[in-house]
């Protein structure tokens, strides 16, 4: 499926050593008051790694970790790469039915929790024929392993180790927006790899910091605390987002990069501690353009406003299986170019090809395909949908785009959120586009619902800046006066939010549910 690369192979734990051999008194990790420097990360890497092999875990054991961010966490992470085991991160917002079905398909040998997941843990794994070990980050209970008695062990036989760039090291699973989620396995050589192809791109330098408050059940947190690492830095990990505390750790800890959605930026530059703020450190934002706005301009001058005179905004385009770079407007074009995805990282081939595995010319829309040796290795146990993942020799993401005269790539939509209506095909991204330019509008998402007459109908879902501000008849009238009349909704609901996964993508399954239940 993947190209062998010559040459001995770069791994996770490499980079560790590496920046306890040359930055040993430099900070890496920051979690509240805690600062580890890289000897303290290595040392509780190590202390890790004994405790897991005193517990049975070796090389390709599974380990599920159910819990809020952590250093901790994140140092659980490395010390299983180090050992070529494999860490999943499991969502803690999902039902005890949803974390059965994952651990089930993935098998751990433990499962690490804290005391607030822990009952959803235990009900988790109450069905599982094999049930996993639980390890409890918290206080001592009669009977639990906590994670300090862990750390403590030492183990009887040598702890293991990763020994090829196609060991796996996660298992991240999918959404689950159709379907059953999908467990999507990475090896080292595609994390290691697909970040030597982005750092020239973004123009990270060394000892630089990242603010990660993206949960690490998430591809996104575990991508761009990796790019930082390689270049000796440190990550200050929050365990949740609050807008406020974001504020106040950029400036405490003269934080230098952050990827940032834009509900979780808007918040940022409406809390009550950006006017007072000094954010002269930032250097990147880091962007995902999955919503219809151009929010991030705004926000770029928010935060000029507040001394980040330096500050570049970068929109990185990527999916869980495909990585996190596949393409990325690099700073020196996002201002001029915002809602552009821009051009294919070094080391990765994309194509937009047609229904028949054709490129479509130039301009033209197709599915954006990629090839690149930093690409997932499959799905866990799900051998048919690999195989469908990956025809022709592509990986298929399922999103529609077209490249324009200046190699720029644009994502149009999602496959799957192609609206049928009339016999006519309608995209949802250009109408959202359109509705996110009326003043009245803070955001929005646009989808097909069935309808007896039309096959479907457009229905969008709209966030105003403040209530009554547009009425449904005026939104309508606005978009039909600025594209085709058949392409303006039908239907429009005011809502206060919309949900949203972590990486800023809105949950318009949930959203049809919430108005089928409503109908009915």
């Amino acid at each position: 499926m993947q190209p062998e690369i010559a040459g001995l192979p770069y791994l996770l734990g490499d980079v560790v050593a590496d920046n306890i051999r040359w930055a040993p008194d430099e900070p890496a990790l920051i979690f509240g008051d805690r600062v580890r420097s890289w000897t303290e990360f290595g040392a509780d890497m190590a202390r890790i790694q004994q405790g897991l092999t005193a517990l049975g875990i070796g090389h390709g054991s599974r380990v599920a970790m159910l819990d809020r961010n952590s250093d901790e966490y994140v140092l659980l992470g490395y010390a299983l790469a180090g050992m070529g085991a494999v860490l999943v991160p499991v969502n803690m917002w999902l039902r005890a039915s949803e974390i059965s079905y994952i651990l089930n398909n993935c098998q751990p040998r433990l499962v690490v929790t804290s005391s607030e997941f822990h009952a959803l843990a235990l009900e988790a794994i109450e069905p599982l024929a094999d049930r996993p070990q639980i390890v409890l980050r918290g206080p001592e209970q009669d009977g639990v392993v906590t994670f300090a008695q862990m750390m403590a062990m030492t183990a009887d036989r040598p702890v293991s180790s990763a020994t090829s760039w196609d060991d796996p090291h996660l298992v991240l699973y999918t959404s689950g927006t159709t379907g059953r989620p999908k467990g999507a396995i990475i090896s080292h050589r595609r994390t290691v790899l697909d970040a030597l192809n982005a750092l020239p791109v973004f123009g990270i330098k060394r000892s630089e910091r990242f603010f990660c408050y993206m949960p690490l059940f998430h591809t996104g947190a575990w991508d761009y605390l990796k790019l930082y690492f390689m270049q000796r830095g440190a990550a200050y990990i929050a365990e949740r987002f609050e807008p406020e505390s974001a504020v106040q750790a950029i400036e405490k800890h003269a934080l230098n990069g952050m990827f940032g959605v834009p509900l979780v930026l808007r918040q940022m530059v409406e809390s009550k501690a950006w006017p007072t703020s000094d954010m002269s450190s930032m250097k990147l934002i880091a962007y995902a353009n999955y919503d219809p706005s151009t929010l991030i301009l705004k926000v770029v001058e928010a935060f000029r406003e507040r001394g980040a005179a330096r500050i570049g905004i970068a929109n990185a385009y990527g999916l869980t299986e495909g990585g996190p770079y596949i393409c990325i407007n690099r700073p020196e074009e996002s201002l001029d170019q915002p809602l552009s995805i821009g051009r294919p990282v070094p080391g990765t081939q994309v194509a937009l090809l047609d229904e028949h595995m054709n490129e479509v010319p130039q301009g033209e829309l197709g599915e954006i395909c990629i090839r690149s040796p930093a690409l997932m290795s499959g799905y866990l146990n799900r051998p048919e949908a690999t195989r469908e993942a990956f025809a022709g020799g592509w990986l298929h993401t399922g999103d529609l785009g077209r490249i324009d005269e200046k190699g720029l790539v644009h994502l149009v939509d999602r496959k799957k959120d192609m609206i049928r209506s009339g016999g006519e095909n309608i995209f949802a991204k250009e109408v959202e586009l359109t509705l996110i330019s009326h003043p009245a509008v803070r955001d929005c998402a646009v989808f097909g619902l069935p309808d007896d007459d039309y096959g479907e109908r457009v229905v969008a879902a709209i966030v105003p800046e403040s209530a009554g501000a547009a009425s449904a008849e005026d939104l309508i009238a606005y978009v039909r006066g600025k594209i085709a009349g058949f392409k303006a909704p039908r239907q429009i609901v005011f809502m206060d939010e919309l949900p949203k996964t972590p990486a800023g993508k809105i949950k318009k399954h949930e959203i049809k549910k919430k108005l089928a239940e409503a109908a009915a």
